[in-house]
Parts: C-alpha cells; sequence; structure tokens
C-alpha cells in the first residue's frame, strides 16, 4: 500500500487525539492539597526567592518541578489552574512521544507504510490509558511526574545517540523534579550491556558519568534533611521492598483497588469519543499481520532491557512504599510499554480496534474504582491517590470554596477560620490555610481545624468558626453572646485543654461570662497540667474549702430532688461544688441531672466526676456513652480504654460492651481503605 506523508500521520494522529480527548475533562480539575503551597510560595517570593525559602512543601528535594514549574507558570496562570493543566497535557504528549521513539527501536521491524509501527503505538496506547495517568493529569502538583519522565526519556533518547553531555544534563534535571529519576544509570547499563552488546565493564564506563550529574540532587536532599522540620521518613525495611514490586505490578496492571477490581468493571463507562477515535485510526491499518511478522524476533535484548527499567525505576518506591500510590510507577511503566509492543508486534486492523476498546474499558474500571487507602501500609491492597480520590476531594473542596464565599464574600484583615466537620480528604483545609488566603487574596488571613484552635493558631485576631453541614457552611455560635465559651467548652470534650484555656481567657477578654470562663477555665488549665493556674481562676470564681457549708448544699439538693424540684436541686450543686470544687459528689449529680437539660455541660461535669474519681468506673461508663451518643468517637474510645483498665471483667457489662461494639462499627475500616457506595462512605 504506497502512502503519501500525510497519510502515515493520520494513523498516530488519531491515536494521539483519542488519547488528549479521553483527559480532556482534566482540564477543568480545580487545585487541590500541595498546589497551594506551591502557589502561595510563588506569590510570596516570585520565581528565585522560592528556591531560598522553604515555606512550602519541604518534605522532598524537588526544586524543578516545585519551585521552578510554579515559578513560571503560577504569574501566566492568573492563579487559576487551566494554564497548569494544560501545560501538564502538553508535557504528556512529549513523553508519549519520547516513549514512541524508544520503543520503536526494540520491536520488531514491519513495513506497513506507517510513520509509526502500529506496535509502538499499541504500546504507547497501553502506557497512556494506565488508570494511574489520570491522577498525573488532574493533581497540578503530579506535573513532577511528567517533567521526570520527559527528562528521563529525553536523557535516554540522546544517549542512545550518542550525545552525552545533553543526556547528562537531561538526567541531572530529572533527579531535580523527582528522585524516582536516579535509578536510570542501571537502565542504561543494562541498554549498552544487552542492546549494543558491550561488556559489563564497557558499560560501566559508559554510565559512570551519571553518578556525577546526580550530585546536585544529593546536596539538596542533604540539605534540605538537616534543616527541613518535616522532612519525608525513608523506612528501608525488608518487606517494604518486596511489596514495592507486588504494587508495581498491580499498577502496571490498573488495579488501583484490589479487592473491588473486578466489581468496578460492570460499573465502567468507556469515553464513546476516545474509542471513536482510536476505531478510525484502525483504517489506516492492514486488514491481517502479513505471515512474517509471526516469525519476526526481537531485537537482541528488547525484553532484559524492558525488565531491568521496570525493576529499576522500582526501586525508588522501596521506602516510601508505607504510603504507596500507583503514580510511583509512572516511570517503571515505561518498561510495560515495550513489553506490550513485543507483544502486540502482529497487530492488525481488527486486533487494533479489539484492543482499544478492551484498554478504555480497563481504564474505565481502573480510574473508577470508588475507593482510596487512608492507612500508612505498605501491604495496603488500594493505592492511597486515586483517580476517585482526586476527583472527589477536588469536586468537594470547589464546593467548600464556593460556599464559604458565599456565606462571607469579605472578612477583615487577619481574620483566623477554624472548620468543623470537613473531611480530612477534601483537600480544603491544609496547613495554616494556604487555600483560604488564595480565595480571598490575602495574605493575612489563616484557617485550620476546629480542634487547632489555640493561643498559636488564634491569638487575638478576629476569629470565624464554620461548620459544614454537607451542602453549605453554617457559622458556629452566630447567636451566642459568648462565643469562645462555646469553643472552650467544645474544645474540653475534644481533649484540647490548652486551646480550650485560650478560648475561656478570650471570652473573658470579650465580655463573656465571667462565672462560666473562670469555672471552666480552671478545669482546662487542671487538665493542662497547670494546677496552680488552675486555682487562681476558681479562687477568683468564688471557689473555697468548707466541708461543712458543702455537706449543707448537698442536703439541700437531695431533699430538692425528693421534692422533684431539679431547678433548685442544681442550683444547690453548684453551691456545693463552690464549697468543695474537688469533690466528686456533686459534680457527678449535675452530670445527671442536666443530661436532659444540656448534653455538653452534663458531659463536662460527669468528666469531672469521672477524673475526681478514677475509680468510679460507671461516672466514666456515663462518660463514655454521652460521648458516643453525640458521635466524640475518638475521646469516647480513650475514655473507654480508661474503663477497660477500671475494670478488668468489663465483657460482664453489657452496656459497656455495647459502647465498645458501637465504637468498633463507627471506626474507620480495619482495612486502612475508604470506600464509598451510591449512598456515601461505606
Amino acid at each position: 500500500m504506497k502512502l503519501d506523508r500525510k497519510t502515515t500521520w493520520a494513523f498516530p494522529g488519531l491515536v494521539l487525539t483519542g488519547i488528549v480527548a479521553l483527559y480532556a475533562n482534566t482540564l477543568s480539575a480545580g487545585f487541590i492539597n500541595d498546589d497551594y503551597l506551591f502557589l502561595e510560595q510563588t506569590r510570596r517570593y516570585g520565581l528565585w526567592g522560592s528556591l531560598w525559602n522553604g515555606s512550602g512543601l519541604a518534605n522532598f528535594f524537588r526544586p524543578l518541578s516545585r519551585e521552578v514549574w510554579f515559578g513560571i507558570l503560577a504569574p501566566i496562570s492568573g492563579g487559576e489552574p487551566f494554564a497548569f493543566h494544560a501545560a501538564q497535557i502538553a508535557l504528556f504528549v512529549l513523553a508519549l512521544a519520547l516513549l514512541a521513539d524508544l520503543v520503536s527501536v526494540l520491536v520488531p521491524k514491519r513495513d506497513v507504510g506507517q510513520l509509526v509501527a502500529p506496535a509502538v503505538l499499541a504500546g504507547v496506547t497501553w502506557y497512556a490509558l494506565l488508570p494511574f495517568q489520570r491522577v498525573n493529569l488532574t493533581w497540578v502538583s503530579c506535573s513532577q511526574d511528567l517533567i521526570a519522565l520527559v527528562l528521563v526519556l529525553a536523557s535516554m533518547a540522546w544517549f542512545r545517540r550518542g550525545r552525552l553531555v545533553p543526556a547528562l544534563l537531561a538526567y541531572a534535571a530529572a533527579t531535580l523534579a523527582k528522585e524516582t529519576a536516579l535509578a536510570l544509570p542501571i537502565a542504561l547499563f543494562v541498554w549498552v550491556w544487552k542492546v549494543e552488546g558491550a561488556e559489563p565493564r564497557a558499560a560501566l564506563r559508559r554510565v559512570a558519568p551519571f553518578a556525577l550529574a546526580s550530585l546536585p540532587w544529593a546536596a539538596g536532599e542533604w540539605f534540605m534533611r538537616e534543616h527541613a522540620p518535616v522532612a519525608a521518613p525513608l523506612r528501608f525495611q525488608p518487606d517494604h521492598l518486596a511489596a514495592a514490586f507486588v504494587h508495581m505490578a498491580q499498577s502496571l496492571a490498573g488495579v488501583e483497588h484490589a479487592s473491588g477490581w473486578l466489581a468496578s468493571w460492570t460499573a465502567a463507562r468507556p469515553s464513546a469519543l476516545a474509542f471513536a477515535l482510536l476505531a478510525v485510526a484502525a483504517a489506516w491499518l492492514p486488514d491481517r499481520a502479513e505471515p512474517a511478522a509471526a516469525k519476526a524476533p526481537a531485537p537482541r535484548g528488547a525484553i532484559p532491557f524492558a525488565l531491568a527499567w521496570i525493576g529499576a525505576f522500582t526501586l525508588p518506591v522501596w521506602p516510601v512504599c508505607y504510603q504507596w500510590s500507583s503514580y510511583y510507577y509512572t516511570l517503571a511503566a515505561a518498561g510495560g510499554a515495550l513489553l506490550v509492543a513485543l507483544v502486540a508486534h502482529r497487530i492488525a486492523r481488527w486486533s487494533w480496534i479489539a484492543l482499544a476498546g478492551a484498554l478504555l474499558w480497563w481504564h474505565a474500571a481502573g480510574a473508577g474504582a470508588p475507593a482510596f487507602g487512608i492507612e500508612q501500609n505498605a501491604w495496603l491492597g488500594t493505592s492511597h491517590f486515586t483517580p476517585f480520590y482526586l476527583e472527589r476531594a477536588a469536586g468537594l473542596s470547589r464546593q467548600l470554596r464556593t460556599s464559604l464565599t458565599r456565606s462571607m464574600p469579605r472578612v477583615p484583615t487577619g481574620t483566623r477560620f477554624f472548620f468543623a466537620s470537613i473531611p480530612s480528604w477534601a483537600g480544603f483545609q491544609t496547613g495554616n490555610g494556604p487555600n483560604i488566603r488564595q480565595l480571598y487574596h490575602d495574605d493575612t488571613i489563616e484557617s485550620y481545624f476546629y480542634s487547632q484552635f489555640a493561643e498559636s493558631t488564634a491569638g487575638r485576631q478576629p476569629a470565624e468558626f464554620m461548620f459544614w453541614n454537607g451542602a453549605d457552611f453554617d457559622r458556629l455560635h452566630l447567636m451566642t453572646n459568648d462565643p469562645y465559651f462555646q469553643v472552650g467548652t467544645d474544645l474540653l470534650l475534644l481533649e484540647k485543654p490548652a486551646g480550650a484555656a485560650w478560648a475561656f481567657r478570650r471570652g473573658l477578654e470579650t465580655g463573656g461570662e465571667r462565672v462560666d470562663n473562670l469555672y471552666w477555665l480552671g478545669w482546662a488549665l487542671l487538665w493542662d497540667h497547670q494546677r496552680a493556674a488552675a486555682e487562681r481562676a476558681w479562687k477568683q470564681w468564688g471557689a473555697v474549702d468548707d466541708t461543712t457549708a458543702r455537706v449543707l448544699w448537698l442536703r439541700k439538693a437531695k431533699g430538692a430532688l425528693e421534692d422533684r424540684d431539679t431547678l433548685a436541686a442544681r442550683r444547690q450543686l453548684v453551691e456545693a461544688v463552690r464549697c468543695g470544687i474537688g469533690h466528686p459528689e456533686a459534680h457527678a449529680m449535675l452530670g445527671l441531672l442536666l443530661a436532659r437539660i444540656n448534653v455538653k455541660y452534663a458531659l463536662l461535669e460527669t468528666r469531672v466526676a469521672a477524673e475526681l474519681n478514677p475509680g468510679d468506673w460507671l461516672a466514666r461508663r456515663d462518660l463514655v456513652s454521652g460521648l458516643v451518643s453525640v458521635q466524640l468517637d475518638e475521646p469516647a474510645a480513650r475514655q473507654l480504654a480508661e474503663l477497660k483498665k477500671l475494670l478488668p471483667d468489663w465483657r460482664s457489662d453489657s452496656e459497656a460492651v455495647r459502647l465498645d461494639e458501637m465504637l468498633a462499627a463507627r471506626s474507620a475500616p480495619k482495612s486502612g481503605v475508604a470506600v464509598f457506595g451510591p449512598g456515601g462512605l461505606r
């Protein structure tokens, strides 16, 4: 078949168009998680200043794909993600072209009149449709993997052509994009040895200069780990090495969620547009493979090189396998493309169409698996960052941002936001609020989770307490004259005494109810191991040590209860507390009386009674029951653990068993995986 130049471009052009069409919706994805840290770093310091100010994410040394990449794109993007995503797709297309260049050298040659052999495009298409590629293109921060991929493949291309200097420069740059690129010299060694046929010593001499090219990365990584407060831990445990290779096979098989992978095929919805484009491309292929193609052997060293490539680029995953994600294998998977191309060397028109359909369905099944890992576990069968996670988190983050600006279009300079009930995986609240500063274009704003309220986070700045109800933001404690008192009592239930103490102090400073704030300030300080300060607060509240008066008030309260006058009983119990604040009886009785009137204060008084009399397991059990009823499961679990210590035969108490079973049923999945169904988290 005689084809002109335009015709030879048709097949690869349509294939590439189909791939880009599949990922076109990533152009509308928003920023999430780490993106805001790098954007803020660039906004504050600019390109060059960012390189010297480690205020971004200093867990790995990746200046090229973080400070430089964001420093270049942020000013021209207008603070919007579209330019970043467009650049990511451009990187992805360039990487596919370089991958095709590499694979074409190692597959059996066929004269089908095409610019790129069909088998090569089969391998490249498999690589492009790996489900984790959607993570690389949806998450702006994943540009680091794409940059490293392009530079590694470019280094390989120059090395094969005998251009050592640009190969070394590309490799050095790749290591500064992501440390996964460090493994390239292993692949180059196998190339020279097995593909070019050189002796091992000669091959070693050829690749030796690459060790020097990695020195800038080594120096930067060492400096970063010496000075960064939170460098990512590296765990070189033997079983983690095995896990890294298991997850490599899992990721290259497109299995994002092992236990739910087969079920995800039934729910998969492949892209009809992408399939149409890939299928139309088959018109430029012959009906059947040539007989000679079946006998064509693979070029020398192709399979050893492909396996060495996969193994070499799996090794860098070893020390971080405890929180593995499938996209970690972006570089390793390039070796898989070569293996697929070797298997597909006889592909023709109809087999291409079948392969295209199968790959698109496979992609949809893997990318749509409704789960993501939430536990640090090297043997977890589910990737931590899955396409589903990013789509769900990005969508929720966008909804949260819209709701916040609708509730509060403008906020005072220096405002501190404290958010309650936001899922930790939402990608909305990170660090001290770079997302919120970007949203309001104000670098004086900070934001935290509600439980992080403290002197260090709130100071004396204006504070806003926001509650996410699942559909919109509500402003907490808006209808009270003493919002800080409510915050303080909430934090006491959350077992955050230092933050509670600061809230009560702020309540006193801003004109809150003096009696209430001083009373609970004392307990907050005591539970924060500041006994002397607690006693000073109680003295200001009016506490005295008068046993006779305390007993008298307790008797009066008993009489009021016998007369069914609970209001009088509560007032008399408060006086009993004032005359003997360190005695548990009045607190325990107050906790019981308040249970039907104000659950929060009832729980607080019950906790006081339990802390003052650690041997009172009934008070401890009542505290656990109350905490479970208001779904404060973490404090409830801690108090239940204390109850079990007090009562070794706690299983003989039916209520304690019931509480234990309820907490176990509501706790995070033991599998370490969050799985979503039609109704939400399962």
